[in-house]
Protein backbone atom coordinates (compact mmCIF):
# COMPACT_ATOMS: atom_id res chain seq x y z
CA UNK A 1 0.00 0.00 0.00
CA UNK A 2 1.14 3.33 -1.16
CA UNK A 3 0.08 6.70 0.77
CA UNK A 4 0.33 10.04 -0.25
CA UNK A 5 -0.40 13.59 0.48
CA UNK A 6 -2.82 14.97 -2.92
CA UNK A 7 -1.14 18.31 -4.23
CA UNK A 8 1.44 18.28 -1.74
CA UNK A 9 3.54 19.84 -4.75
CA UNK A 10 0.96 22.75 -4.90
CA UNK A 11 1.60 23.78 -1.16
CA UNK A 12 4.92 23.28 -1.52
CA UNK A 13 4.63 26.47 -4.13
CA UNK A 14 2.16 28.56 -1.57
CA UNK A 15 3.38 27.54 2.11
CA UNK A 16 6.71 29.09 3.44
CA UNK A 17 9.33 26.49 3.91
CA UNK A 18 8.76 26.78 7.59
CA UNK A 19 5.09 26.42 7.34
CA UNK A 20 5.47 23.37 4.35
CA UNK A 21 7.72 21.68 6.47
CA UNK A 22 5.17 21.49 9.15
CA UNK A 23 2.43 20.15 7.20
CA UNK A 24 4.84 17.18 6.38
CA UNK A 25 5.95 16.88 9.82
CA UNK A 26 2.61 16.82 10.28
CA UNK A 27 1.83 14.26 8.28
CA UNK A 28 4.80 11.78 9.63
CA UNK A 29 3.24 12.36 12.97
CA UNK A 30 -0.26 11.33 12.28
CA UNK A 31 0.59 8.42 10.60
CA UNK A 32 2.99 6.87 12.86
CA UNK A 33 0.50 7.26 15.89
CA UNK A 34 -2.11 5.79 13.80
CA UNK A 35 -0.14 2.80 12.67
CA UNK A 36 1.25 2.29 15.79
CA UNK A 37 -2.32 2.25 17.78
CA UNK A 38 -3.63 -0.09 15.02
CA UNK A 39 -1.45 -2.75 15.61
CA UNK A 40 -0.12 -2.78 18.28
CA UNK A 41 -3.12 -1.66 20.20
CA UNK A 42 -6.62 -2.12 17.94
CA UNK A 43 -5.52 -5.46 16.88
CA UNK A 44 -4.02 -6.40 20.23
CA UNK A 45 -0.27 -6.77 18.84
CA UNK A 46 -1.06 -9.94 16.93
CA UNK A 47 0.96 -8.81 14.02
CA UNK A 48 4.76 -8.14 14.65
CA UNK A 49 6.50 -5.45 12.53
CA UNK A 50 9.51 -6.90 10.82
CA UNK A 51 7.87 -10.13 10.60
CA UNK A 52 4.22 -9.53 9.77
CA UNK A 53 4.56 -6.08 8.15
CA UNK A 54 6.65 -3.03 7.76
CA UNK A 55 6.43 0.88 6.71
CA UNK A 56 8.57 3.61 5.88
CA UNK A 57 7.75 7.38 5.77
CA UNK A 58 9.13 9.04 3.35
CA UNK A 59 8.80 12.90 2.77
CA UNK A 60 4.67 12.88 1.55
CA UNK A 61 4.52 9.40 1.43
CA UNK A 62 3.94 6.40 3.36
CA UNK A 63 4.80 2.81 2.08
CA UNK A 64 3.17 -0.36 3.93
CA UNK A 65 3.70 -3.84 3.25
CA UNK A 66 2.21 -6.80 4.56
CA UNK A 67 3.61 -10.02 4.15
CA UNK A 68 1.12 -12.73 6.21
CA UNK A 69 0.44 -16.38 5.16
CA UNK A 70 -3.37 -14.85 5.10
CA UNK A 71 -3.22 -12.78 1.83
CA UNK A 72 -7.04 -11.99 2.01
CA UNK A 73 -6.84 -10.33 5.33
CA UNK A 74 -3.84 -8.15 4.92
CA UNK A 75 -5.60 -6.80 1.79
CA UNK A 76 -8.46 -6.12 4.03
CA UNK A 77 -6.60 -4.90 6.89
CA UNK A 78 -4.53 -2.47 4.77
CA UNK A 79 -7.91 -0.99 3.64
CA UNK A 80 -9.43 -0.41 6.64
CA UNK A 81 -6.23 0.99 7.73
CA UNK A 82 -6.40 3.41 5.01
CA UNK A 83 -9.59 4.48 5.78
CA UNK A 84 -8.37 5.19 9.59
CA UNK A 85 -4.81 7.24 7.91
CA UNK A 86 -7.95 9.42 6.29
CA UNK A 87 -9.47 9.90 9.11
CA UNK A 88 -6.54 10.57 11.29
CA UNK A 89 -5.56 12.99 8.55
CA UNK A 90 -8.54 14.90 8.82
CA UNK A 91 -8.19 15.31 12.49
CA UNK A 92 -4.05 16.66 11.90
CA UNK A 93 -3.67 20.73 13.21
CA UNK A 94 -3.18 21.72 9.47
CA UNK A 95 -6.79 20.06 8.65
CA UNK A 96 -8.30 21.44 11.27
CA UNK A 97 -7.40 24.87 10.57
CA UNK A 98 -8.64 24.11 7.00
CA UNK A 99 -12.04 23.03 8.24
CA UNK A 100 -12.58 26.19 10.36
CA UNK A 101 -12.00 27.94 7.64
CA UNK A 102 -14.48 26.49 6.04
CA UNK A 103 -11.77 25.17 3.25
CA UNK A 104 -11.42 22.18 1.54
CA UNK A 105 -9.15 19.64 3.45
CA UNK A 106 -6.05 18.50 2.46
CA UNK A 107 -6.37 14.92 1.44
CA UNK A 108 -4.71 12.09 0.79
CA UNK A 109 -4.79 9.00 -1.73
CA UNK A 110 -4.20 5.40 -1.54
CA UNK A 111 -3.20 2.35 -3.56
CA UNK A 112 -3.36 -1.22 -2.90
CA UNK A 113 -1.89 -4.21 -4.48
CA UNK A 114 -1.35 -7.88 -4.16
CA UNK A 115 1.64 -9.93 -5.95
CA UNK A 116 4.42 -11.73 -5.32
CA UNK A 117 8.53 -9.65 -4.87
CA UNK A 118 11.98 -10.53 -4.51
CA UNK A 119 13.13 -9.96 -0.80
CA UNK A 120 16.00 -10.11 0.87
CA UNK A 121 15.85 -10.52 4.76
CA UNK A 122 18.01 -7.92 7.17
CA UNK A 123 18.63 -7.62 10.38
CA UNK A 124 15.28 -5.85 10.85
CA UNK A 125 12.37 -6.75 8.25
CA UNK A 126 13.09 -7.09 4.78
CA UNK A 127 14.47 -5.13 1.41
CA UNK A 128 11.88 -6.01 -1.34
CA UNK A 129 11.84 -5.12 -5.02
CA UNK A 130 9.34 -6.14 -7.75
CA UNK A 131 6.74 -5.61 -10.29
CA UNK A 132 3.89 -5.03 -7.59
CA UNK A 133 5.52 -2.65 -5.69
CA UNK A 134 5.80 -0.55 -8.79
CA UNK A 135 2.63 -1.25 -9.76
CA UNK A 136 0.58 -0.48 -6.27
CA UNK A 137 2.41 3.12 -6.88
CA UNK A 138 1.33 3.49 -9.67
CA UNK A 139 -2.40 2.71 -8.72
CA UNK A 140 -1.90 5.35 -5.60
CA UNK A 141 -0.96 8.08 -8.16
CA UNK A 142 -4.00 7.57 -10.04
CA UNK A 143 -6.17 6.97 -6.82
CA UNK A 144 -5.42 11.31 -6.65
CA UNK A 145 -8.40 11.76 -8.91
CA UNK A 146 -10.90 9.26 -7.22
CA UNK A 147 -14.27 10.74 -7.22
CA UNK A 148 -15.10 8.90 -3.45
CA UNK A 149 -12.40 7.62 -0.92
CA UNK A 150 -9.28 7.76 -3.18
CA UNK A 151 -8.54 4.89 -2.45
CA UNK A 152 -7.69 2.16 -5.10
CA UNK A 153 -7.44 -1.75 -5.11
CA UNK A 154 -6.10 -3.88 -8.17
CA UNK A 155 -7.82 -6.58 -10.01
CA UNK A 156 -5.20 -9.15 -7.61
CA UNK A 157 -6.10 -7.28 -4.45
CA UNK A 158 -9.72 -6.87 -5.26
CA UNK A 159 -10.52 -10.21 -6.17
CA UNK A 160 -8.88 -11.32 -2.45
CA UNK A 161 -11.44 -9.57 -0.64
CA UNK A 162 -14.34 -9.58 -2.95
CA UNK A 163 -16.47 -11.96 -0.81
CA UNK A 164 -15.92 -9.75 2.40
CA UNK A 165 -17.71 -6.30 0.75
CA UNK A 166 -20.46 -6.95 3.53
CA UNK A 167 -19.09 -3.42 5.05
CA UNK A 168 -17.06 -2.36 1.36
CA UNK A 169 -18.89 -0.83 -1.59
CA UNK A 170 -16.92 -0.52 -4.74
CA UNK A 171 -17.01 0.68 -8.06
CA UNK A 172 -17.19 -0.78 -11.22
CA UNK A 173 -13.76 -2.01 -12.81
CA UNK A 174 -11.93 1.32 -14.16
CA UNK A 175 -8.83 0.96 -16.44
CA UNK A 176 -5.43 3.15 -15.85
CA UNK A 177 -2.33 3.28 -17.19
CA UNK A 178 0.97 4.56 -15.74
CA UNK A 179 4.40 5.00 -16.09
CA UNK A 180 6.83 1.88 -16.29
CA UNK A 181 3.83 -0.28 -16.74
CA UNK A 182 2.89 -2.37 -20.03
CA UNK A 183 -0.56 -2.13 -21.56
CA UNK A 184 -3.32 -0.92 -18.61
CA UNK A 185 -4.42 -2.06 -15.54
CA UNK A 186 -7.38 -2.62 -14.11
CA UNK A 187 -9.19 -1.14 -10.20
CA UNK A 188 -11.73 -0.72 -8.24
CA UNK A 189 -12.53 2.51 -5.91
CA UNK A 190 -14.19 2.23 -2.80
CA UNK A 191 -17.41 4.11 -3.00
CA UNK A 192 -18.55 3.64 0.70
CA UNK A 193 -17.83 1.99 3.59
CA UNK A 194 -19.92 0.67 7.00
CA UNK A 195 -16.70 0.11 8.84
CA UNK A 196 -15.88 2.16 12.42
CA UNK A 197 -13.34 4.24 12.04
CA UNK A 198 -13.63 6.17 15.30
CA UNK A 199 -13.29 2.82 16.96
CA UNK A 200 -10.26 1.98 14.95
CA UNK A 201 -8.44 5.60 15.72
CA UNK A 202 -5.64 6.14 18.18
CA UNK A 203 -7.94 7.58 21.18
CA UNK A 204 -6.62 11.21 21.19
CA UNK A 205 -7.10 11.48 17.59
CA UNK A 206 -10.55 9.80 17.65
CA UNK A 207 -11.69 12.73 20.09
CA UNK A 208 -10.69 15.45 17.83
CA UNK A 209 -11.73 13.97 14.53
CA UNK A 210 -15.30 12.96 16.41
CA UNK A 211 -15.67 16.57 17.39
CA UNK A 212 -14.94 18.08 13.69
CA UNK A 213 -16.91 15.36 11.46
CA UNK A 214 -19.81 17.68 11.42
CA UNK A 215 -18.24 20.77 10.14
CA UNK A 216 -15.60 18.71 7.80
CA UNK A 217 -18.83 17.09 6.24
CA UNK A 218 -20.39 20.75 5.52
CA UNK A 219 -17.36 22.14 4.50
CA UNK A 220 -16.40 20.09 1.48
CA UNK A 221 -19.66 17.84 -0.15
CA UNK A 222 -16.73 16.11 -1.95
CA UNK A 223 -16.05 14.60 1.67
CA UNK A 224 -18.77 12.05 1.68
CA UNK A 225 -16.89 9.33 3.09
CA UNK A 226 -16.43 11.22 6.40
CA UNK A 227 -20.72 11.30 6.39
CA UNK A 228 -20.00 7.69 6.11
CA UNK A 229 -17.72 7.50 9.10
CA UNK A 230 -20.18 9.83 11.36
CA UNK A 231 -23.35 7.58 10.85
CA UNK A 232 -21.71 4.73 11.90
CA UNK A 233 -20.12 6.60 14.96
CA UNK A 234 -23.34 8.09 15.74
CA UNK A 235 -25.27 4.72 15.33
CA UNK A 236 -22.57 3.14 18.12
CA UNK A 237 -23.32 6.12 20.60
CA UNK A 238 -26.58 6.78 20.86
CA UNK A 239 -27.87 3.06 19.71
CA UNK A 240 -29.95 4.40 16.90
CA UNK A 241 -30.55 6.92 14.20
CA UNK A 242 -31.04 10.20 15.82
CA UNK A 243 -32.93 12.90 14.35
CA UNK A 244 -29.82 14.80 13.99
CA UNK A 245 -28.61 11.27 11.42
CA UNK A 246 -31.63 11.31 9.53
CA UNK A 247 -31.05 15.25 8.85
CA UNK A 248 -27.66 14.76 7.58
CA UNK A 249 -28.59 11.58 5.19
CA UNK A 250 -31.70 13.96 3.77
CA UNK A 251 -28.91 16.66 2.95
CA UNK A 252 -26.36 13.99 1.49
CA UNK A 253 -28.96 12.48 -0.79
CA UNK A 254 -29.89 16.13 -1.65
CA UNK A 255 -26.71 16.07 -4.22
CA UNK A 256 -25.89 12.62 -4.34
CA UNK A 257 -28.68 10.06 -4.83
CA UNK A 258 -27.54 6.94 -4.51
CA UNK A 259 -25.24 7.78 -1.59
CA UNK A 260 -25.46 4.19 0.22
CA UNK A 261 -25.12 4.72 3.75
CA UNK A 262 -27.73 8.03 3.48
CA UNK A 263 -29.78 5.53 2.07
CA UNK A 264 -29.27 2.90 4.35
CA UNK A 265 -29.47 4.86 7.97
CA UNK A 266 -32.52 7.10 6.73
CA UNK A 267 -34.20 3.34 5.82
CA UNK A 268 -33.07 2.37 9.48
CA UNK A 269 -34.16 5.84 11.02
CA UNK A 270 -37.52 5.85 9.41
CA UNK A 271 -38.39 1.57 10.50
CA UNK A 272 -37.32 3.05 14.07
CA UNK A 273 -40.04 5.52 14.22
CA UNK A 274 -42.28 2.85 12.91
CA UNK A 275 -42.75 4.43 9.31
CA UNK A 276 -42.42 1.55 7.39
CA UNK A 277 -43.79 2.83 3.89
CA UNK A 278 -41.08 5.21 3.96
CA UNK A 279 -38.56 2.75 5.00
CA UNK A 280 -39.53 0.54 2.12
CA UNK A 281 -38.97 3.13 -0.39
CA UNK A 282 -35.38 3.83 0.82
CA UNK A 283 -34.40 0.50 0.82
CA UNK A 284 -36.09 0.09 -3.01
CA UNK A 285 -33.83 3.21 -3.77
CA UNK A 286 -30.45 1.95 -1.91
CA UNK A 287 -31.06 -1.38 -4.09
CA UNK A 288 -31.67 -0.09 -7.26
CA UNK A 289 -28.23 1.61 -7.10
CA UNK A 290 -26.38 -1.61 -5.17
CA UNK A 291 -27.92 -4.41 -6.32
CA UNK A 292 -24.85 -6.22 -4.81
CA UNK A 293 -25.06 -5.31 -0.98
CA UNK A 294 -26.28 -7.86 0.58
CA UNK A 295 -26.82 -6.57 4.02
CA UNK A 296 -29.41 -4.06 2.23
CA UNK A 297 -31.29 -7.14 0.57
CA UNK A 298 -31.39 -8.41 4.47
CA UNK A 299 -33.00 -5.52 5.96
CA UNK A 300 -35.30 -4.80 2.87
CA UNK A 301 -36.47 -8.46 3.67
CA UNK A 302 -37.12 -7.67 7.60
CA UNK A 303 -38.85 -4.50 6.43
CA UNK A 304 -40.97 -6.11 3.88
CA UNK A 305 -42.02 -8.51 6.77
CA UNK A 306 -43.23 -6.11 9.31
CA UNK A 307 -45.38 -4.62 6.04
CA UNK A 308 -46.62 -8.38 6.14
CA UNK A 309 -45.71 -8.82 2.00
CA UNK A 310 -44.46 -12.23 2.72
CA UNK A 311 -43.56 -13.02 -1.14
CA UNK A 312 -41.43 -10.18 -1.42
CA UNK A 313 -39.60 -10.53 1.77
CA UNK A 314 -38.64 -14.16 1.08
CA UNK A 315 -37.00 -13.28 -2.09
CA UNK A 316 -35.53 -10.56 -0.57
CA UNK A 317 -33.92 -13.22 1.81
CA UNK A 318 -33.01 -15.78 -1.21
CA UNK A 319 -31.44 -12.69 -2.94
CA UNK A 320 -28.97 -12.32 0.11
CA UNK A 321 -28.75 -15.90 1.00
CA UNK A 322 -27.15 -16.13 -2.98
CA UNK A 323 -24.88 -12.86 -1.86
CA UNK A 324 -23.11 -14.85 1.01
CA UNK A 325 -25.20 -14.27 4.25
CA UNK A 326 -25.85 -17.02 5.84
CA UNK A 327 -27.98 -15.24 8.69
CA UNK A 328 -30.63 -14.52 5.43
CA UNK A 329 -31.02 -18.50 5.61
CA UNK A 330 -32.82 -18.43 9.06
CA UNK A 331 -34.92 -15.86 8.07
CA UNK A 332 -36.30 -16.87 5.21
CA UNK A 333 -36.91 -20.59 6.88
CA UNK A 334 -38.50 -18.48 9.80
CA UNK A 335 -39.61 -14.75 8.74
CA UNK A 336 -41.66 -14.51 11.88
CA UNK A 337 -38.62 -13.87 13.34
CA UNK A 338 -39.16 -10.68 13.11
CA UNK A 339 -42.06 -9.72 15.30
CA UNK A 340 -40.58 -12.79 18.19
CA UNK A 341 -37.25 -11.82 18.37
CA UNK A 342 -37.02 -8.08 17.18
CA UNK A 343 -34.33 -6.75 14.73
CA UNK A 344 -30.77 -6.91 15.51
CA UNK A 345 -28.26 -4.37 14.48
CA UNK A 346 -28.58 -3.54 10.96
CA UNK A 347 -24.66 -2.33 10.45
CA UNK A 348 -23.06 -4.24 8.02
CA UNK A 349 -21.19 -6.86 9.40
CA UNK A 350 -17.44 -5.96 9.75
CA UNK A 351 -14.61 -8.32 10.22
Amino acid sequence: MFVDLVDSSAFASVLGLKEYADYVDSFHKVVGAQCEFFFESYLGGNYERGRDYEYFVLGDELGFFMHTAKPANDVYLLATLGITLKAAWIASPFNQERVKRRSGSAEIAIGINFGPVWAKRLENGFETQGYAINLAKRIESHSRVGQHFRIFLSDAAYKLIHLRMRNLLFSDREFASGKGILGQFGLYEIVDAFVDSVGRLDPGIAELFQEMMGAAIDSNSRDLWIHSAYQISSENKHGSVTEEAADRCRSVLNYQPENSVALYYLAQFHQEQGDLELAEISYRQLLRAWPYFGDGHLEFGKCLVALGKMQEARAAYLHAERLGLAEAIEWRKDPSRERSEGTPDRRPGSS
